[in-house]
């Protein structure tokens, strides 16, 4: 498949996300659908039935079901453990108030299984509506033009700070990645820069992969990666 066929399988998965009711648990699955498909073009063969959705983790002070997970067998006797999580989010309703939330929550359940699985590998997967309303006195008021720009531009500076896991940095709190997914629900298609949004998962991916890849080499070994 090429890059038009990937544009039109996003462009699906994002519709199916904002056709999703809010109360539904599993309306970031197309997404995580289209990321499952496009992380096995990159994991060695054995590794696919252990890269599921809504995958349950042990955290400090509970379990997580992770939108995304390869959780893994470890040695002999030994149980499985988190080695690739993704965390999937959307901003399509009440942006000004949503972005600060949703910079805390990244931040908390990260650190809750950063203390339990130091080494595991994380990825943030978010998508912004400049289109999204915000409910003042029961009606929804939606923006005009580019309204919500200063708002999320803060918010993807936040992802930005918090998107250096790397030696010499390891502080609890931080993801190795983040892709931040644009969209505009007043448009069609949803997309507002397809190529570029595009690209830049297959960088955010890459990354992620390449962290695994050094975190946790004998993932690859035999299996012609």
């Amino acid at each position: 498949m090429g890059q038009e066929a990937w544009i039109a399988d996003l462009e699906r998965a994002l519709q199916g996300v904002l056709r999703a009711s809010s109360q539904d648990s599993g309306r970031q699955n197309p997404v995580a659908d289209y990321l499952i498909s496009r992380l096995r073009t990159r994991l060695p063969p054995h590794l696919w039935p252990h890269l599921q959705r809504e995958t349950p983790v042990p955290g400090l002070a509970r379990e997580k079901s992770w939108d995304l997970g390869l959780v893994y067998p470890g040695g002999p006797g030994l149980p499985p453990k988190p080695r690739l999580l993704l965390s999937l989010k959307a901003i399509l309703r009440n942006p000004s108030g949503s972005w600060p939330n949703r910079l805390d929550d990244l931040v908390g359940e990260v650190s809750s299984v950063q203390m339990l699985f130091p080494e595991v590998v994380v990825g943030y997967v978010v998508v912004l509506d400049y289109g999204a309303p915000t409910k003042r006195k029961r009606v929804e008021q939606y923006p005009e033009g580019e309204e919500l720009s200063p708002l999320y531009d803060r918010f993807k500076a936040g992802l930005r700070a918090l998107s250096q896991r790397r030696p010499p940095l390891w502080a609890q709190g931080l993801v190795e990645g983040h892709w931040v997914i644009e969209v505009d629900s007043r448009k069609t298609p949803l997309l507002r820069d397809p190529v570029g949004t595009l690209q830049e998962g297959e960088a955010f991916l890459d990354a992620l992969v390449e962290a695994l890849r050094q975190r946790e080499p004998l993932l690859f070994l035999g299996q012609g990666q």
